[in-house]
């Protein structure tokens, strides 16, 4: 028979727990609010303004009228020249998407009621980013010359040629979507695994008494996090080597770039993980609170990265938040080497941040241990 009594005082005894820790009342309130607020306004599959280089060969007052609907339409953020070479470079680096060139005879073409084509071409490591962007590319095209020969009287009788885009799609000319979710899901599963292992092992040396032992034993915070740290950073190694094998052998994804290169930044990134979790555990007191903060994290960092949605789709403020982000610049990274046979030296500002991010955070979280192993002392 069920006893209300004691059902009654164990629901006071748990509401009076969960009353007293702050930080469960934070993760109960504050932060699936955050979580639904910036997730809601930041995931976006309609990417607007993607970095766009036009090359106009013609300069005519159609191809003027063409760019200027191109920024009118809030699908593209332009960018002018005639050196190719430096259009191909920035296209590498991933600091454009999509490349146009306008042929000399454009406008020509148009007069002369002749067939015409743009050329145009997309990094397709990334195909949900430009796709919306390349149809409403050729609905202005279309536009801009039925506009165009309206305003010439001449022409109005006569049957108008046709402009088509010719598309190339480089990096991923199939348009395989598992070639640009690979890489982010190595990216993802680098991010949580280390930092959830190394934080949950912690933790329990904490509930346990362990910890204290080690303190008392005159081991310093130093040499504790770097002992704590080896075998996870091993780890995670382990899980890339796997996760590589695995898309190579059965997925049939190419590692296109240097492997020395990719084993660099992975190691860089498992290490700067684990020493988040590390300074994620002076927040903390056990593994329900580790779950949760960490799950945000996760979460957080996920939406925000680029992964499951078009970077350029997210507004201004949360491509800021984005680019705080550790995860975000991983995942270039590896696509870039993966898919693009990039080298890191074109990629040079995303090592960087990381290289500032594990710095800072390796900084952080040594004073926080510091000064969590003086207060037990």
């Amino acid at each position: 028979m069920i006893n209300i009594i004691i059902i009654c005082a164990l629901l006071k005894k748990e509401i009076k727990e969960i009353t007293r820790d702050r930080i469960i009342i934070l993760m109960v309130v504050v932060m699936p609010i955050l979580n639904l607020v910036i997730m809601g306004y930041s995931v976006n599959l309609d990417a607007k303004n993607v970095a766009t280089i036009i090359i106009d060969k013609d300069s005519s007052l159609f191809s003027r009228d063409l760019i200027h609907s191109m920024r009118n339409s809030g699908y593209f953020d332009i960018n002018l020249t005639h050196d190719e070479i430096l259009a191909r470079r920035a296209f590498s680096k991933g600091l454009a998407k999509i490349i146009i060139h306008i042929p000399d005879d454009f406008s020509k073409n148009i007069i002369s009621n002749k067939n015409s084509e743009i050329f145009v071409e997309t990094d397709a490591t990334e195909p949900s980013s430009t796709a919306n962007a390349l149809q409403t590319l050729q609905y202005l095209v279309d536009n801009t010359q039925s506009h165009e020969l309206n305003r010439i009287s001449s022409m109005v009788s006569q049957s108008p040629g046709k402009t088509s885009l010719v598309l190339r799609k480089w990096f991923n000319p199939r348009g395989d979507s598992h070639l640009n979710i690979i890489p982010g899901l190595i990216g993802m599963i680098l991010s949580i695994m280390p930092m959830l292992m190394v934080s949950l092992s912690i933790i329990r040396e904490r509930e346990k008494g362990t910890l204290r032992h080690i303190q008392s034993s005159g081991i310093s915070p130093f040499l504790y996090l770097l002992g704590k740290s080896i075998p996870y950073v091993m780890i995670g190694l382990l899980q890339l080597i796997l996760m590589l094998g695995v898309s190579i052998v059965l997925l049939d994804v190419p590692i296109k770039g240097s492997s020395i290169e990719l084993f660099g930044v992975s190691f860089l990134f498992i290490v700067l993980s684990i020493t988040i979790g590390i300074g994620l555990t002076t927040l903390i007191s056990n593994q329900l609170q580790a779950m949760q903060l960490l799950s945000f994290y996760f979460l957080f960092s996920n939406m925000l990265s680029g992964f499951l949605s078009p970077f350029e789709a997210m507004p201004q403020w949360s491509q800021w938040l984005g680019n705080l982000i550790p995860l975000t610049h991983f995942i270039r990274l590896i696509r870039g080497i993966m898919i693009k046979s990039n080298s890191v030296t074109l990629m040079g500002n995303d090592v960087l941040h990381l290289v500032i991010v594990l710095l800072a955070t390796l900084i952080t979280s040594h004073y926080l241990i510091t000064r969590s192993w003086t207060k037990n002392e």
